[in-house]
């Protein structure tokens, strides 16, 4: 069997992650088939060194048998948000958080409301593109800081994208690293829970020193009435949300609870606004539409439309794909060995804690800025320097925080981006100008530093500190 030397393995990887950044930046080639692509060519190069075509199947198989159960919670996380816009169970979230802003702390309330949403949702886009588009209508009719607000828009869109069992980055991040989802959120809030008490400082202190205590709040006030007029509002329509808060909260497997938060959502659609199983079953699959609540959709608005009509199990078969195919590109390079020498050569270079974390955040914050893709920044550091995480005493869920606090969050600090493309356009505030009020987005990547510095928060395997660098035990 032929192995790979570091030059070769250098060339294999720096080739690889060429061939990705230029063909997804320049040549605007979809993701997937950018890593369907160098998956074959990778694939040959193990066949070169003496495996066979039935290990490098088996190989791809064996990761996807590593991640299917997480890829059925993703999908089981589309459902969940499909029925809950059936049940009323998001839009009756929606109108409490409206009918508590107050114009002189718009900043921070706009922060809070958006950090429930997301959290409950598990989704950022989908945060901000519903009730962050809200808000920032509010904004306007205040006469508030446009910046400001867009910019806790985007930080409460991207805490709760980060600390709830429903979001995609969060399971992806889990995924790639072969970690509990619960164990993979639970010490990622040790960077986002204190960035997230940060900015809510901050926000507190703008509002007080804004002295806006006056303004319109029609805007928000008229998104309320058109929701109350498509769904009948209840308290009990936040049962769902506790349920899978409470499941979080106990510990209890992911599949169960947001099957059971879907049947009880499933009830309440049918009791409360009128939708029958059947339908019901369908938006779990394709999504909502609000053609299922009224007879005469066009007379809804399109703001409103937008708000609503989203989830279903459908909407994750993106993301699945593009977590197959990363899994398709790194079987194959697992057979080559190339990631271990590289790290093998890497481990004798750097060996303390704070050398492999600022070493991660670098790789993180270069290939997302270079690819404006979260996925590619969250799977190719994860599997380069993931074993030398291992290899020095570090257990791996160190490395999935770092990668969601340098990639997952950054992401929409970057103009050229997906994800600062879409909050420019959604929120109508340029990328630069609301990057410095995101504080959540940069607080944490800045905590995560401080962590590697100091030790704090740095969960250890079978390694122990001695005189600044990590000696194996074994």
């Amino acid at each position: 069997m032929k192995q790979l030397g570091l030059p070769s393995s250098f060339l294999l990887l720096g080739a690889s992650l060429v061939f990705i950044i230029l063909g997804y930046t320049l040549l605007e080639i979809k993701l997937e088939a950018l890593l369907c692509i160098t998956a074959v060519f990778i694939s040959f190069v193990a066949m070169w060194l003496g495996h066979t075509f039935q290990e490098i199947i088996d190989e791809i198989v064996h990761k996807f048998a590593q991640a299917l159960p997480s890829l059925m919670i993703v999908m089981c996380v589309g459902g969940v948000i499909g029925v809950w816009m059936s049940s009323g169970t998001i839009p009756y979230l929606i109108t409490i958080g409206l009918k508590i802003i107050n114009p002189q702390y718009i900043v921070v309330i706009t922060f809070l409301v958006t950090s429930i949403v997301a959290t409950c949702t598990g989704t950022s886009w989908g945060a901000a593109g519903t009730i962050g588009v809200a808000l920032m209508g509010v904004a306007h009719g205040l006469d508030a800081n446009l910046a400001a607000v867009a910019g806790a828009v985007v930080g409460g869109a991207y805490f709760g994208d980060k600390i709830s069992p429903l979001s995609g980055s969060s399971n992806f991040a889990a995924i790639v690293n072969n970690l509990d989802l619960y164990e993979h959120i639970k010490h990622l809030c040790k960077t986002t829970i204190p960035a997230w008490l940060i900015s809510a400082a901050v926000y507190f202190v703008i509002g007080l020193n804004t002295g806006a205590t006056s303004g319109s709040i029609d805007s928000a006030q008229q998104t309320v009435n058109q929701i109350n007029q498509l769904y009948h509002t209840h308290w009990i329509l936040a049962v769902p949300i506790f349920i899978v808060l409470a499941g979080a909260l106990m510990k209890k497997p992911v599949i169960p609870v947001l099957l059971f938060a879907t049947a009880i959502s499933i009830a309440i659609s049918y009791f409360t606004q009128g939708i029958g199983i059947i339908e019901n079953l369908n938006i779990w699959v394709s999504g909502f539409s609000v053609n299922t609540l009224t007879a005469q959709p066009e007379a809804v608005p399109e703001t409103i439309r937008n708000l609503l009509e989203r989830g279903g199990v459908a909407s994750m078969m993106p993301l699945i794909l593009v977590i197959l195919c990363a899994f398709s590109f790194a079987g194959p390079l697992s057979l080559t060995q190339a990631l271990d020498t590289i790290i093998n050569y890497f481990t004798r270079i750097v060996k303390s804690a704070a050398g492999l974390i600022f070493s991660t955040i670098a790789a993180c914050v270069a290939l997302i800025a270079a690819t404006g893709n979260n996925n590619i920044a969250c799977l190719l550091p994860s599997e380069l320097f993931r074993k030398a995480f291992e290899n020095n005493g570090l257990h791996r869920k160190n490395i999935s925080r770092t990668v969601e606090d340098a990639a997952t969050v950054i992401e929409p600090l970057i103009p050229w981006t997906a994800a600062g493309v879409f909050m420019a356009a959604t929120l109508g505030v340029p990328t630069l100008d609301y990057a410095l009020w995101a504080v959540q987005c940069y607080a944490g990547l800045i905590i995560a530093g401080f962590y590697a510095i100091t030790g704090i928060c740095i969960a250890k395997t079978d390694a122990h500190e001695t005189n600044g660098e990590l000696v194996n035990e074994k």
